[in-house]
């Protein structure tokens, strides 16, 4: 403030400039100025303002505009207040006032402020009252801590009539002061029978001795004690409940006393005993089911398991808590279910994995394992359910059915091999073209890839995608890999219409390589598709063939206009697949397109 005191110019104000100031109103200024307390210095008739830096925090939005002008102007809005004040110090009095409401705005905003102000004349070098000298102690934060601490009170209060548990406040000998309505439910009396009183009347004979203990320990520590017990109420009934006691203070000369905290405990204690009967249930229900079941924590450490466990390995229950389990697990499989178990702990998800656990005699068996996270309240893992079941027989009849798809794999091939050598012998003998040969022989091995797919169908679901790379792969699309485009979502094929989609898909491929986009060098093959709902409520597969930079010439034009490839697409996928499609051939360009329903039609009749 001193800097802008000095930096105003005071030639534009009625006091004028700084070099013509009276020597009084100088050491004036010098004297406010360094002071802690909120001081200002109204100067002459019209009560110029100059103050000091904690009146200038005191003014709020009013600094700096405040340096300088008149104090009726800046504090407008309390003038009918203090101008009778300011006449009483020009007279020469002296005028103290406390804890004083002013209504007035600072922070942009208008507000009650509760002030202690004194007001003293300052005199001139003619000893005549020249101006105010006001002392400004801001009261309004304790004036509101006061109201909030009254208001506080008030609330408490009412929090303690009103609390959801009982409350009480006693003598350090046990006597009632206060109780508020829980307490009085929970004792099944009056408030005012409960006020005449001792809390060794209301408590059960047999928890007198631990009420006093806790009471006792209480008032020596300082601390809270606690303890079930049971109350004696009016009509002759008891009722357990919890009390929490706490010792209060209540200031130097005054003695203390003991707040009790009481919670009914009827429906908790009803809670537990159904609980109890419930875990009983359920143990006898694990030791029972021939399935191994475990509880571990939130770690994976194993903490419970149901006997079925302990039956099967002949272990102690000592030897497979925590991580001891591991010990059953066959060699070869341990590393595995360690790592599955890893990413499912640290993930907080399912854990499953199949593997080997020795049982008693030695012998292992295949175990299908499963751990669920139990998430607590706060949505955090407080601990891990598992299970294991025995899948051993199922487990090598799937090997067993594995070697049989092979073998009867390796027996279509042969057959298909046959085949093949019949019909060229038989095409020897009758004369056919070598033409014939050649798309007799693709035909049939278009037939063995899909036989393939379909051996491997239950582990690995035959998609549109594999069915149509296959056929490009067989053809030696890879040489023409970045003139073709595959684009669509994954679309599972029901095993009825592979085989005649199958050799729609061959016979497109075949005649792009010879004769459409992939036979010569500038073409390209768009191959896409999509799912949708039918009007019928059924889910189809659109797919659509496009071939572009198409040269065709003479013969070869024929072939792809009225080929086989043709009429199986426009005649056999319709009657064996309930297809929609379409198959235009123009300038340069190869357009097919197949809509099929993906649900089984066996399902629609």
């Amino acid at each position: 403030m001193a800097g802008l005191i000095r930096r105003h110019d005071w030639a534009a104000t009625p006091v004028g400039p700084i070099e013509a100031w009276p020597q009084s109103l100088k050491v004036i200024v010098d004297l406010l100025l360094p002071c802690s307390f909120a001081m200002v210095a109204l100067w002459g008739p019209h009560l110029i303002q100059i103050y000091n830096d904690a009146y200038r925090d005191l003014m709020g939005a009013k600094h700096p505009g405040g340096l300088g002008q008149s104090a009726s102007e800046c504090w407008h809005e309390i003038t009918a207040i203090t101008a009778p004040i300011y006449e009483r110090v020009q007279a020469g009095e002296t005028v103290t006032v406390q804890d004083a409401s002013f209504p007035i705005t600072r922070n942009g905003q208008r507000e009650d402020a509760w002030f202690s102000l004194s007001y003293s004349p300052l005199r001139d070098e003619s000893r005549s009252v020249a101006g105010i000298l006001l002392t400004v102690a801001d009261a309004t934060r304790q004036h509101r801590a006061e109201g909030a601490l009254h208001e506080s009170e008030e609330r408490l209060a009412a929090i303690f009539t009103n609390a959801a548990v009982g409350l009480s406040e006693l003598t350090q000998d046990g006597r009632f002061l206060r109780a508020n309505d829980e307490i009085c439910r929970i004792l099944g009396r009056r408030r005012e029978d409960v006020l005449r009183l001792s809390f060794l009347d209301v408590t059960h004979p047999d928890d007198a001795a631990p009420s006093l203990s806790a009471v006792a320990e209480a008032l020596r520590t300082g601390q809270p004690a606690s303890l079930d017990k049971r109350y004696l109420r009016a009509d002759g009934t008891v009722l357990w409940a919890n009390s929490r006691v706490q010792p209060l203070h209540h200031g130097p000369g005054q003695p203390g006393t003991v707040l009790a905290v009481t919670a009914d405990l009827t429906e908790r204690r009803a809670a537990e005993r159904r609980l109890r009967d419930s875990e009983g249930r359920l143990r006898a229900l694990a030791s029972l089911v021939p399935v191994i079941l475990w509880r571990s924590d939130a770690s994976g450490a194993v903490h419970a398991q149901n006997q079925s466990f302990l039956d099967y390995s002949g272990l102690t229950l000592e030897k497979v808590q925590g991580f001891g389990w591991l010990n059953c697990i066959h060699p070869d499989d341990r590393e595995t279910t360690r790592e599955v178990f890893h990413a499912g702990l640290a993930n907080r998800c399912l854990i499953e994995v199949q593997h080997r656990i020795r049982r008693y005699d030695g012998q292992y068996r295949w175990f299908l394992v499963r751990q669920v996270p139990v998430p607590d309240p706060g949505g955090q893992v407080a601990e891990w359910f598992g299970a294991a079941m025995d899948i051993h027989d199922m487990h090598e009849l799937q090997t067993r059915q594995a070697v049989l798809v092979d073998e009867l794999q390796h027996r279509t091939r042969n057959l298909l091999t046959v085949v093949r050598s019949i019909a060229q012998q038989t095409m020897l003998r009758t004369g056919p073209t070598k033409l014939f040969r050649e798309q007799f022989n693709d035909r049939l091995a278009a037939l063995s890839r899909v036989q393939g797919l379909l051996s491997r169908s239950d582990q690995q679901p035959i998609t549109i995608r594999a069915l149509i790379q296959a056929e490009l792969d067989a053809l030696g699309a890879e040489a023409t890999r970045g003139r073709i485009a595959l684009d669509g979502p994954p679309v599972r094929l029901r095993k009825a219409s592979v085989q005649t989609l199958a050799l729609a898909l061959h016979e497109l491929a075949t005649n792009a390589r010879k004769y459409g986009a992939l036979a010569g060098d500038g073409g390209e093959l768009w191959v896409s598709w999509d799912t949708y709902r039918g009007e019928t409520d059924e889910d189809r597969l659109s797919l659509m063939w496009l071939e572009e930079g198409i040269a065709p010439s003479g013969d070869e034009v024929g072939a792809v206009q009225s080929g086989y490839g043709r009429e199986l697409i426009e005649k056999a996928l319709p009657y064996a697949l309930r297809a929609r499609t379409s198959y235009q051939l123009s300038a340069g360009e190869l357009r097919c397109s197949i809509d099929l329903p993906l649900d089984d039609p066996g399902k629609k009749d």
